[in-house]
């Protein structure tokens, strides 16, 4: 209960909106960092990895048990800069980033937390060195013989998007928590925007965007064909900077009216939703937009020349 009030008032703070299923994921990731000390986060970019364990660890601080993180990419490295490489001809050891920010977990202060962020595909040249961390040995061995306990207020998190390339002895020793795109749909990115903006403006787009978008990306996912797969957080995503770099600021002088605001909107909609289509798709599209949601102020399009709203 001391946590669940202290995640609450952490994601007040970040300016992020309490949304139930996310905020489910917190407390599976809690649960899991109580019995395991290497974990997986899984999930598609944009599904609120980062964000999560980010909150889960400012709440723990919160309520009196000081968390700090160490990120890094392990993909963007190779395999002798990530863990150290032994020198043949001088026998001199040159320690990699892993296993210097390894030995800085062992310096920690007493009671103090330290989270060992992974962050990056999961790739077998360096997951399949640290079988010996995650099992129960809970040591780092390295090239040149050293062999580094793990701190026991250490814990190392991954956070790949799928885990296609890691061998089952290295799945079985993690803790998994897998944060599905469903879980995040686009009602909750969108307000957590809509806070940071006027309440004139919040109540305008959200009745626009609240009977039409749903419908609109359904109608993307099941009857168009999209050259990239996007998810629903992604177009959202792309809908909000749309928005954020078109709509009027207090130093351009006036602010944006309701019929304004109502043209920026299908403005975004179409490039957002329609941006990765084909021109047959982004026509479909166009009269399925205005099938749909007549109400809207489309651009006047002239018929007989065959142009689209695009």
């Amino acid at each position: 209960p001391d946590l669940e009030a202290a995640i609450a008032n952490q994601v007040r703070t970040a300016g992020l909106v309490n949304h139930p299923s996310w905020t489910l994921k917190l407390i599976q990731l809690f649960e899991t960092q109580r019995v395991r000390h290497g974990m997986m986060v899984l999930g598609p970019s944009g599904a609120g990895k980062t964000c999560c364990i980010h909150i889960l660890m400012k709440a723990l601080t919160d309520i009196g048990q000081p968390h700090r993180e160490m990120r890094m990419n392990p993909k963007a490295i190779t395999a002798s800069q990530m863990f150290g490489k032994l020198d043949v001809s001088t026998n001199d050891w040159t320690d990699g980033i892993f296993s210097t920010l390894w030995r800085k977990t062992l310096r920690t202060k007493k009671g103090e937390h330290v989270w060992l962020v992974l962050d990056g595909p999961v790739d077998t040249l360096w997951i399949e060195n640290l079988n010996s961390v995650l099992d129960d040995n809970k040591t780092l061995t390295l090239a040149n013989g050293d062999r580094i306990p793990m701190a026991p207020n250490c814990k190392i998190i991954f956070e790949p998007h799928n885990i296609d390339n890691a061998s089952p002895a290295t799945v079985s020793r993690n803790g998994m928590v897998y944060m599905s795109s469903s879980a995040l749909d686009w009602k909750p990115i969108l307000e957590g925007w809509l806070d940071t903006r006027s309440p004139v403006e919040k109540s305008t787009l959200m009745d626009l965007f609240d009977p039409i978008f749903t419908n609109v990306y359904r109608y993307n996912l099941t009857s168009l064909t999209p050259k990239i797969e996007l998810l629903e957080c992604n177009y959202i995503a792309q809908c909000i900077t749309l928005l954020h770099g078109l709509i009027p600021t207090k130093d351009d002088g006036t602010p944006a009216s309701q019929s304004h605001l109502g043209r920026l909107f299908v403005f975004t909609l179409m490039w957002s939703v329609g941006a990765l289509l084909e021109l047959e798709d982004r026509a479909k599209l166009e009269s399925f937009m205005r099938q749909d949601a007549p109400q809207l102020d489309y651009p006047p399009v002239d018929a007989s020349t065959g142009d689209t709203i695009f």
